[in-house]
């Protein structure tokens, strides 16, 4: 936790910590924002392993959803 320097007064302190709040604030959206992208390459990528191993099984992808219904 951010301790107040000697020489700040208690409104610079606030103004100081504000802004502090506001960059990790931005970061967090940034990392989120990241996090998301990331799923999303994750899915395409497991859905091309899923479809590539429905054409190595022969099986059509009605095939394989009836199959798991």
């Amino acid at each position: 936790m951010a301790r107040r320097k000697k020489n700040m007064t208690y409104e610079e302190e606030l103004t100081y910590l504000d802004s502090e709040i506001s960059k990790t604030e931005e970061t967090l959206k940034a990392l989120k924002t990241r996090k998301k992208e990331l799923a999303k390459v994750k899915e395409q990528a497991d859905l091309q392993t899923l479809y590539a191993a429905i054409k190595e099984s022969g099986k059509s992808v009605a095939d394989v959803i009836s199959s798991l219904k």
